[in-house]
């Protein structure tokens, strides 16, 4: 900065310092008086005539500098509004609202002009001797324009050039008070945080975000606000210098917590198992340990385990929170069932002392009882058990004469198989069986008759005090399976079974026709049954001269016998054959006719009798 930024500097100084002075002199129990000062433009001052509008040019224009003071008497102040004008400066009684004092100086040499308008409201105080401090207020201004004068004399020349002083040559004294006059830019250079053409701007981040007030370029902000540019919401407390504010809520530091960071956190926050106070984790019941992590042992596991992280690690044979409780056999199942006796087997350690299994019926009245097996038994079976009842069956393991609870299954026994079955008779269409009966109470009996090829078959129900049964309409010649099944609610014995084969029938409906002296013609009606062959026999009746025997194939159901005696009494008997077994056979009798002549004269002797008769 040249020697003219030095003058104005100092200049402005000691303007400010004389005012200061003026106040000073006001004695507050008197009057209160506001002294200001304003950047008066050069336009301004010439539209009020208080300048004079120099039509220079070049580097002979005049710089100008106008200064206006502003002295109010606050409204509240004890001082009357009356000011009585000095004997050196009156002021004119026309002006009813103002006094205004004015005066300039000129340095014709330098083209350097002070301008200074001091305003008072009239008759602003009526303290003794203000007009006279206001006088020398004015005596003090001219001496310190006259040395800001000398000091000029003493600058180089043509601080500002001439391209700097053309247009607009009006004077900023103080650069706002912010800032320091520059001849050499023709401008104000800014302190740090001000900006502007007379540094009256104040470069805070964001204009402080409206959210406070720039001072010395950083915010003051509002109470709820926060940051370098007031956009943040202040935390409460400012999180109690134990945490970072973001968006208004405390990020705490690790070992602190609270909505202001304001108290001690608790070991991993009690490890959810508990409420923190002042740093001190009160555990719920079943935790222990700082951070509440650990869980307390029931009873101290009973003698029977150990405490792993609050958990009983039981002994073998025996579980529960606290081991006091023996452990049950596991997996209990059925190993085999018959109509008289129940298998069964399970899993189970070997602190076991003994098993005891315990069996009932689920009918009402039932009898309960126990069997009681070693601890290195894995297995038992239940005898002496009634056929087709349900039996509830409980096993419990025991150690040191304490019983586990116990494992249980509902199973039933088989009804036993029927007994002696046996069939009384057979025929070609009918069979009738016999079994014998049970001493055991149950629903019935089931039987059925089943051909062998699985085609039909007959199923009858029966009365629990029926031991036989004839099944009619069976086919002849057919091999049957018959089983017998006892029955009880929803239970089935196993069946007794045996094989049956129905007797095969005969031909039936024999009838001879066509019979000739020594020709006859047999007809029959096949049999139901399949057959090897269909037997064919005849003879003399009395058996003179044996029988005659064919073999016939079943399709076969008429024949003609042949070579008979004429006028001879014939039997034929018809039968059929399957492997070893013959039916019954179906006979019938016929006469063959006589010979020829013999016949003949027959008829005449006959014919001739008749005539006879007839006479």
């Amino acid at each position: 900065m040249g020697v003219d930024g030095e003058t104005v500097v100092l200049k402005n100084m000691l303007i400010g310092v004389n005012l200061i002075l003026l106040g000073s002199m006001l004695k507050p129990s008197e009057c209160q008086l506001e002294v200001t000062t304003e950047r008066v433009q050069r336009q301004a001052v010439e539209e009020e005539g208080g300048i004079a509008n120099y039509n220079t040019s070049g580097k002979e224009q005049p710089v100008v500098f106008n200064h206006v003071y502003n002295i109010n008497v606050p409204l509240d102040s004890l001082c009357s509004s009356g000011l009585e004008a000095s004997a050196e400066q009156e002021v004119s009684a026309e002006d009813e609202a103002l006094a205004e004092y004015t005066g300039h100086t000129s340095d014709h040499e330098s083209q350097v002009t002070f301008t200074h308008k001091i305003n008072l409201p009239k008759k602003a105080c009526p303290c003794a001797g203000s007009a006279q401090v206001l006088q020398e207020l004015l005596s003090r201004i001219e001496m310190l324009e006259r040395e800001v004068s000398l000091l000029r004399e003493q600058c180089e020349g043509n601080c500002c050039q001439g391209s700097a002083a053309t247009g607009q040559l009006d004077y900023i004294p103080h650069c706002s008070g912010h800032g320091n006059f520059s001849l050499e830019s023709c401008g104000c250079i800014c302190h740090e945080g001000w900006f502007g053409k007379n540094c009256s701007e104040p470069y805070c981040p964001l204009g402080c975000s409206s959210r406070g007030v720039c001072v010395d370029g950083q915010c003051i902000c509002d109470s709820e606000y926060s940051g370098d540019d007031c956009s943040e919401l202040r935390c409460p407390t400012d999180c109690s210098s134990r945490g970072l504010c973001v968006d208004g809520e405390c990020v705490c530091e690790e070992a602190y917590t609270g909505k202001d960071c304001s108290e001690l956190r608790c070991p991993g926050d009690c490890s959810g198992k508990g409420r923190c106070v002042n740093g001190t984790c009160l555990c719920q019941e079943g935790y222990v340990g700082e951070d509440c992590g650990q869980r307390r042992c029931l009873n101290a596991c009973s003698g029977r385990g150990y405490c792993q992280e609050g958990l009983c690690i039981c002994e073998e044979g025996y579980q529960g929170p606290d081991c006091s409780a023996v452990a049950p056999p596991e997996d209990l199942r059925v190993a085999g069932i018959s109509d008289r006796s129940i298998e069964l087997e399970w899993d189970g350690p070997m602190a076991v002392t003994e098993y005891v299994i315990s069996y009932q019926p689920t009918a009402l009245g039932g009898l309960q009882l126990q069997q009681r097996v070693p601890g290195d038994w894995s297995g038992v079976t239940i005898t002496e058990l009634e056929p087709g009842l349900t039996y509830n069956i409980s096993v419990y393991a025991v150690i040191s004469n304490i019983l586990s609870l116990p494992i249980t299954a509902k199973v039933a026994t088989h009804l036993s198989t029927p007994q002696g079955l046996r069939f009384k008779t057979i025929t070609e269409t009918t069979v009738e069986v016999q079994w014998e009966p049970f001493s055991f109470s149950f629903d019935g009996w089931e039987i059925s008759f089943i051909p062998k090829n699985n085609e039909g078959g007959v199923i009858a129900q029966l009365p629990s005090d029926v031991t036989s049964f004839n099944q009619t309409g069976l086919k002849p010649g057919e091999e049957y399976i018959v089983n017998v099944v006892a029955l009880k609610e929803q239970a089935r014995s196993p069946p007794t079974s045996a094989s049956v084969s129905t007797v095969i029938d005969g031909p039936t409906q024999i009838l001879v026709r066509d019979v000739s002296d020594t020709v006859a013609f047999v007809e029959w009606t096949p049999p139901r049954a399949k057959v090897d062959f269909i037997l064919l026999k005849y003879g003399l009746v009395g058996g003179e001269g044996g029988k005659t025997t064919f073999r016939l194939q079943p399709p076969l159901s008429q024949y003609s016998v042949q070579a008979l005696r004429p006028g001879s009494r014939y039997e034929v008997w018809v039968s059929a054959v399957r492997g070893t077994n013959e039916s019954k056979s179906t006979t019938t009798q016929f006469t063959t006719d006589k010979e020829f002549e013999e016949a003949e004269k027959e008829k005449r002797a006959l014919k001739q009798h008749d005539e006879k008769a007839n006479s």
